[in-house]
């Protein structure tokens, strides 16, 4: 996980953290909502769509997968670099900086959907 540098092994766990740490509140969650929770809000805030509730575990699955899948394309291309050990650090850092980044937006949405799913009502564009 160091075998790039200091910077990249601790941007490394942070990445596998936000990768695990959703699909950890999910499963918490979910088993306190109700069977249907509502998925699609209208413009008021009322909800237009229901589903099951272990639909709310597609965006933290994906937001898993991606981050594993990240640190291992990162380490493929780093390891693809044999001119310069600098060379490998700093595309391993380019890769798995976006990746960060991307699960920081992943965890977001997390949240956004458990919160919307848990009180039953959407963010309302009405004044």
């Amino acid at each position: 996980m160091f075998r790039y540098g200091k910077r990249n092994g601790y941007l490394t766990i942070a990445l596998i953290v936000l990768a695990i740490v959703p699909i950890l509140i999910a499963l918490f969650v979910i088993p306190q909502m109700p069977d249907e929770v509502p998925m699609a809000f209208g413009a008021d805030g009322a909800p237009t769509r229901f589903a099951s509730r272990y639909q709310l575990l597609l965006v933290p699955g994906v937001a898993a997968l991606l981050g594993i899948v990240s640190v291992v394309l990162a380490r493929r291309q780093a390891e693809q670099e044999p001119a310069s050990g600098a060379v490998a650090q700093i595309v391993y850092f380019r890769h798995v900086r976006s990746a960060v980044l991307t699960e920081l937006l992943l965890f977001a949405c997390t949240i956004y959907i458990l919160v919307t799913a848990y009180l039953g009502t959407g963010f309302t564009l009405a004044f």
